[in-house]
């Protein structure tokens, strides 16, 4: 296994982990997941609250003031930066600190309600102007201007800092695209047709920093922002410390001070929580709910559109065969691992993502089924009966252990061995993208984000190396090699072309055609889809069960949807 390791090509721009999230198109809001059972369903924190004589729901007096502590899973490779991230911490920690100019709102629609831009026209598929809001305040009192933006956009384009943000940016725009009108216009001409380009800025890492921002090292005072949050004290691995903004653009929020605590595991949040240590605990496992619930502690479970995947790398042995795919996929029990792994909190997958987008096809395809004998036939087809691999997963992300568990369970009943390995953290950093088989998770965001995050020779993250259909000259010159030309492919054409289809009925039909491929050849194994799990203790006001794209009703936007109760 580890001669194969140095085959894999790891783009330039690629960075050790990743969590992407660049969200769902507008139209998804037609599509929902199933949530769980109604004897399974949390009770939100509008528990205790007053149902009206029209049927209007009140909430719970609140109050101002106070120190919301919020734990998350984290450690020392935690950093803090506007437009970088590694872990969920990083996450949750860019969503406290920074904002960008559009965002969607709780109904997956592209809205500048949250956002720095009044507006940002469409002048056509690859020209944009951005227009800014007046008198937003960084932290430090500066004005946002339109200079901010353009070194913001230049920031997520450097190739050098390869920061996150800048992982959908870089291949459709160029600095000499991004140019100022005047103090509060930017231009934006895109190098291609991009129809969805208002999706891409609403990445919570495609955020707007201040003309000079660097990365966090060591004095928080550099770590300007424009939210209500700012950063007061950051102990990597161990908490950072936000408060109030009270000159924030949409008002100051509602507690003194944001402390976001770091956790090694899920076992100690859970206990912190229970302890009162802290308010709030993001993505729990699902073995605590029960628990949780026992000791009348709110837990939400909102739908999703996020997954847990085992990938292949498709360009190194065995998983170059597609007969090895299709067997390892025909393998999975995936209700089974729905109950196993996610405790019946989530819904059945079919190797396909983006199941909010409109435009997903996963339940009109055949739903692909565990069928041990059919495994067995292709593998010895393949010359890979009696195959032993190493199957890699992180004890960090809740779910990811479980499920090479589970897997590995169920391989052995087709004749293969699967070794499940389980490492600390530093997966993402020593092993993630440098083995054949392993694991990764995403977030909801819609197909052709997915696809531009994992599934093109651009992409920072090629879990499964896809071949995306390029040929021969074009390989050369992207720097990807031979084992990603597929010239009978039209992969990477398919999606040219639907980026730049701006009718949603036309460029459908195009997704429709990348999809099959995907679920015929791809190397993605995803068996479900995961409901987002968080506990909370029923002082904290505001929170909705509901699909979601971050944890704790994505993170309370920016903790101003929240509050304490009244006492």
């Amino acid at each position: 296994m580890a001669e194969q390791a140095k085959k894999i090509w790891i783009p330039k721009n690629t960075v050790n982990r990743r969590q992407f999230i660049v969200g769902t198109s507008a139209a998804a809001t037609a599509l929902t997941l199933a949530a769980c059972d109604d004897d399974k369903k949390s009770t939100s924190n509008t528990e205790g609250s007053e149902t009206t004589a029209g049927g209007a729901t009140t909430l719970p007096e609140v109050k101002s003031g106070g120190i919301l502590r919020v734990g998350t899973l984290g450690g020392s490779n935690d950093l803090m930066d506007g437009q970088h991230i590694i872990s969920k911490a990083d996450i949750m920690r860019c969503v406290t600190g920074w904002e960008g100019l559009l965002n969607f709102n709780p109904e997956y629609e592209v809205v500048n309600e949250y956002g720095l831009a009044e507006e940002v026209e469409a002048v056509a598929a690859d020209h944009y102007i951005v227009h800014l809001r007046d008198g937003v305040l960084f932290h430090d009192g500066k004005t946002v201007t339109a200079d901010d933006v353009v070194y913001s956009l230049n920031r997520l384009l450097d190739p050098d800092l390869a920061v996150f943000g800048g992982s959908a940016m870089r291949p459709i725009l160029a600095p000499e695209g991004i140019t100022k009108v005047d103090d509060l216009t930017v231009d934006i001409t895109l190098k291609q047709l991009v129809s969805n380009f208002k999706e891409a800025l609403c990445a919570y890492t495609t955020c707007v920093v201040p003309v000079g921002y660097t990365r966090f090292d060591g004095d928080p005072t550099t770590q300007i922002g424009t939210s209500a949050y700012k950063l007061e004290e950051f102990d990597v691995g161990v908490q950072s410390i936000h408060s109030r903004f009270d000159d924030h653009w949409r008002g100051k929020g509602s507690f003194d001070e944001v402390h976001i605590l770091d956790f090694a595991d899920g076992d100690a949040m859970i206990n912190a929580l229970i302890a009162d240590q802290i308010d709030c605990a993001a993505d729990i496992p699902a073995t605590a709910v029960e628990t949780l619930q026992g000791q009348d502690f709110g837990v939400l479970n909102a739908a999703g559109g996020g997954w847990l995947t085992i990938f292949m790398a498709v360009d190194i042995a065995p998983f170059d065969d597609v007969r090895v795919r299709q067997a390892m996929r025909l393998i999975v029990n995936r209700q089974q691992m729905v109950d196993e792994v996610l405790a019946g909190f989530g819904s059945v997958a079919n190797d396909l993502f983006a199941p909010l987008d409109a435009a997903y096809i996963g339940d009109e395809l055949d739903q692909r089924d565990q069928d041990i004998p059919a495994a067995m036939a292709l593998l010895a087809d393949a010359g890979q009966a009696d195959m032993t691999v190493d199957l890699f997963a992180p004890n960090d992300t809740a779910g990811l252990p479980e499920m090479i568990q589970s897997f590995s369970t169920m391989a052995a009943d087709a004749g293969i061995t699967v070794n499940a390995v389980v490492m600390d953290g530093s997966y993402w950093v020593d092993e993630y993208l440098k083995r054949p088989f392993g694991v990764d998770y995403w977030g909801t965001r819609n197909f052709l984000a997915q696809v531009a995050s994992s599934s093109l020779p651009t992409a920072p993250y090629p879990d499964d190396h896809w071949p995306n259909g390029i040929d021969a000259t074009l390989a050369a010159t992207l720097g990807v090699p031979e084992t990603h030309v597929r010239p009978e492919s039209t992969f990477l054409q398919d999606y040219n072309d639907a980026v730049g289809e701006v009718d949603p009925v036309k460029r459908k039909v195009i997704t429709d055609k990348m999809q099959n491929e995907l679920y015929e050849e791809g190397g993605l194994i995803i068996p479900f889809f995961q409901n987002q799990l968080d506990g909370f203790n029923k002082r904290v006001v505001g929170l909705v069960e509901r699909a979601n794209t971050l944890n704790l009703d994505h993170y309370g936007r920016g903790w101003q949807d929240l509050s304490f109760a009244a006492d």
